[in-house]
């Protein structure tokens, strides 16, 4: 008998879009690095705050609940833990890197970009196809919905209602109808409305010359 037998699933729709919606991410970066300067308020920068914020709140909610509560299921399964121990390495890695393009940003040395969100691409892309491939399926083998649902909701508190404002329609840009629908489901309809009244033209706006400078 597994561990969630009987007990409902994680829904990881929303996880696998907050993936796809840093691989969308570091493709216009990457274009942008090229191309536009790192002033506040330039094409790259606009881009670059809302991209780190969102992987600093994801890396630290899987770090601080989403991992330990994997390692207290899996205690005695040195295999799969080693595996989590790897997903732990991969953040470490990524995080030097993203604090040398805040040091570039901060000195605004645009010539060293391309090559520094080129590494952060490679880092990034290697790590959510392991976590995809390696981490995800345990995660729907040892954890239930109730528990899993503890990892959201330390990313909903670290984003408050201002992070979730632009999160929501940041996920979902360019994301399937059926990841739009799962994805609105699970919120109240004051929240929908304002999704689709106020967050999404407002985030439109504000990342248009971000999303210009990779066409």
């Amino acid at each position: 008998m597994t561990a969630t037998e009987g007990r409902a699933q994680p829904d990881l729709t929303l996880m696998y879009a907050t993936h796809d919606a840093f691989r969308r991410d570091l493709g216009l970066l990457a274009a942008a690095a090229r191309d536009h300067g790192t002033a506040p308020g330039s094409a790259f920068r606009t881009g670059w705050e809302t991209f780190q914020t969102f992987l600093t709140i994801h890396h630290t909610a899987e770090d601080k609940v989403l991992w330990p509560l994997m390692r207290a299921k899996l205690a005695d399964d040195p295999a799969r833990l080693r595996m989590l121990d790897e997903m732990d390495a991969e953040h470490d890695a990524l995080d030097p890197l993203l604090e040398a393009v805040e040091d570039v940003l901060a000195q605004g040395q645009q010539e060293r970009l391309p090559a520094l969100i080129s590494t952060v691409a490679d880092k990034l892309a290697y790590h959510l196809e392991h976590e995809e491939r390696a981490a995800l399926p345990v995660v729907l083998s040892v954890l239930s919905a109730q528990e899993y649902d503890t990892f959201g909701a330390e990313q909903r508190r670290m984003l408050g209602v201002k992070g979730g404002a632009l999160y929501f329609p940041w996920v979902l840009d360019g994301a399937s109808e059926e990841t739009q629908r799962t994805a609105l489901a699970v919120v109240p309809p004051p929240v929908r409305f304002l999704y689709r009244a106020v967050w999404r033209p407002r985030y439109q706006k504000r990342t248009r010359a971000f999303a210009q400078a990779a066409a």
